[in-house]
């Protein structure tokens, strides 16, 4: 282990790492990174919920973690060994991240990672001087704050490395978010959702790009020693979206651009919203919201809060190169 004050008495690299959350969409991602990575062998612990264990790879230890059942005792002894404890947690089981850090503290692990994931916006109604955060970011805005001010963290025994991103762009499960996932056989053409101006762009991260970034934090884990950073694998528009799906599956591509008003009645009464938009896992008025922002011009950080720098050897996958890799070589050039 290091002595050098610039590496916070860290080692060079964490070894043994738990995972919650394994078997959800952007923990396999994780899970697949920390397992294929060439520069290190990792020992993954996996926590999944009951059932879905066959969904994590055998060469992983594998815990069944049941938000009803679970005991800060158990769990203490579940980390013991542990480096560096990874969240991947969504949903109503995000609340079970406080027992966690709780346990991974007691148990003496060096740095905890949040499920940030995201990021947050706040929602301004029009002749309204408040500020509304949805629910959703608010739950991660309460797990977050409460996870860096841990008493572990403050005290110096514990660190934490916060990760936020843009839209994940390439969710397999969202047809209605992320239309552009599904095969170019299955649709007679593909439709783009949009809320607003189609040409305001915004940013997006492919989740191999995030999974392969927090893996490198990792690997170094004094860059990212208490740090809040932010990966990006492209920024860029609906309109240009549009263009290069066209090009690389040769399928016709209308968007269906809605005025900013339908964010605002979406958000006051989200029975109001058609159908069609309602086939996703998330709530319809939380999709209308990042459209709508999406199509403000808003979401977007400033480059200076962007870090795809801090690792030299890593590589990010924009649009075009996410279409090609997915549909093959355009036809249409």
């Amino acid at each position: 282990m290091s002595s050098h004050a610039d590496n916070y008495g860290l080692p060079a690299a964490f070894t043994t790492i738990a995972l919650f959350g394994a078997s959800g969409q952007i923990g396999e991602r994780i899970l697949h990174a920390l397992i294929s990575n060439k520069r290190k062998d990792f020992k993954v612990i996996a926590f999944v919920p009951p059932g879905s264990e066959s969904q994590v790879s055998k060469s992983v230890i594998i815990k069944t973690f049941d938000l009803k059942k679970v005991t800060q005792e158990q769990l203490t002894q579940d980390l013991k060994g542990v480096d560096a404890v990874v969240s991947a947690l969504n949903g109503p089981a995000l609340e079970a991240q406080a027992i966690i850090q709780d346990a991974a503290a007691d148990a003496g692990v060096q740095r905890f990672y949040p499920s940030e994931y995201g990021f947050h916006q706040i929602y301004r109604k029009p002749n309204d001087p408040m500020g509304y955060i949805h629910p959703a970011w608010n739950m991660k805005a309460l797990a977050n704050e409460r996870a860096v001010t841990h008493p572990a963290v403050r005290l110096g025994k514990m660190s934490f490395t916060m990760i936020g991103c843009g839209d994940f762009y390439n969710q397999d499960r969202e047809k209605v978010w992320c239309p552009w996932t599904q095969s170019p056989r299955s649709v007679d053409r593909y439709t783009i959702h949009v809320i607003g101006d189609p040409d305001a762009e915004a940013d997006y991260t492919h989740l191999d790009d995030f999974a392969n970034f927090l893996v490198a934090t990792l690997l170094e884990p004094a860059k990212s020693h208490n740090q809040f950073l932010n990966i990006v694998s492209d920024t860029t528009s609906h309109t240009q979206i549009a263009k290069l799906l066209e090009k690389y599956t040769s399928k016709k591509v209308e968007m269906d651009v809605l005025g900013e008003e339908k964010m605002h009645e979406i958000w006051d009464d989200p029975s109001k919203a058609p159908k069609k938009h309602t086939e996703s896992a998330f709530p319809v008025d939380f999709w209308y919201l990042v459209k709508g922002i999406q199509g403000k011009g808003e979401f977007v950080r400033p480059k200076s809060q962007i870090h795809n720098e801090l690792f030299s050897d890593l590589t990010y996958t924009p649009f075009e190169g996410y279409f090609k890799a997915r549909f093959g070589s355009a036809e249409k050039l």
